[in-house]
């Protein structure tokens, strides 16, 4: 699984990052990597949380022809499949998000990500042809899949993909095994989504949000709280001038090119964080203040204005 977004480095801006309270994990994992800091306790082990990712990726990566999405990808049409209850949760949750944002987080435009070169093939360096986009765009969305209990149905031949919310679905069941071990003060980054439990030596978490014009980092203050940034300057491409980034907006199928250059949410859930800054992020500006204001979401809008970046803060 994987999904280039807008890389949010943390900075633990505020507290000590070294101290002998601290215990740091990392690795790899969801074509990803990631980091954890736990606080003062020994009692988080790095083998369960690599046996919880190697789950999630058996459920939702689309670079595993054997994990669950791709048994769904590549059944036929109105054939019903059984789901485990993630699997069928994590859609439902999603399909929720689809209808909330009117459509703008569709996880059922993997045949338009695979198209545009930004699914598991990758390497596609121009633009492709408005038939073969048409085409995809006729077979894109989540609204042809159908719930029974406990199964699924495609009723049209679309791929799903869901990138977009599996990272912070990820950093949410990570945070959650830490908390059963009954620790209160850790840091969960993984692919830069952020969970943040507690507080950094009695200190508030704090990290940092990349800015794409490289000056300092936005700080953003957590307690018991995420962030998920979604960005156009890390995973596109460029075609006779014109850049083309990996977030799509699904009423096209064209990538979302607007006057956003990225989107950060807060939210108490990693997942929703992660779908509702992408949603944002196909938007454009207007549309995704609109969305913050009548769902009370917090989020970190970076727009882009005659050639410079302004900063707008949402709740």
């Amino acid at each position: 699984m994987r999904k280039t977004c807008l890389i949010l480095i943390f900075f633990l801006l505020s507290g000590c990052l070294e101290t002998d309270k601290a215990k740091y994990i990392l690795g790899e994992s969801m074509g990803t990597t990631y980091s954890i800091n736990v606080l003062g306790d020994e009692r988080v082990q790095q083998e369960a949380i690599e046996r919880r990712l190697l789950e999630i990726n058996a459920l939702f990566s689309t670079w595993r022809p054997d994990s669950e999405i791709s048994r769904l990808n590549n059944a036929p049409v109105d054939e019903w499949l059984k789901a485990s209850d993630e699997f069928f949760q994590l859609l439902r949750t999603s399909e929720t998000i689809y209808l909330q944002t009117s459509g703008f987080f569709d996880p059922g435009i993997g045949r338009l990500v695979d198209l545009w070169g930004f699914g598991a093939e990758g390497g596609r360096t121009s633009v492709p042809q408005s038939d073969d986009v048409n085409a995809a765009f006729e077979n894109s969305s989540i609204k042809y899949v159908e719930f029974g209990e406990g199964r699924v149905k495609k009723t049209r031949d679309i791929h799903l993909n869901l990138s977009a919310i599996a990272k912070g679905y990820a950093v949410d069941e990570v945070s959650r095994l830490i908390e059963a071990a009954g620790v209160k003060d850790f840091l969960v980054e993984i692919g830069g989504e952020v969970y943040a439990s507690g507080t950094n030596d009695g200190d508030e978490w704090t990290v940092g949000v990349e800015r794409p014009d490289n000056k300092a980092p936005i700080p953003i203050a957590l307690n018991n709280a995420s962030v998920a940034t979604s960005g156009n300057y890390r995973n596109y491409f460029i075609w006779e001038g014109e850049k083309y980034m990996h977030i799509f907006d699904p009423k096209s199928g064209l990538p979302a090119n607007n006057d956003l250059a990225s989107v950060s949410v807060i939210h108490p859930r990693s997942a929703l964080a992660d779908a509702y800054a992408t949603a944002m992020m196909a938007m454009g500006s207007e549309k995704a203040i609109e969305l913050a204001n009548e769902l009370g979401l917090s989020a970190l809008l970076m727009a882009i204005k005659d050639d410079n970046y302004q900063i707008i803060r949402i709740n």
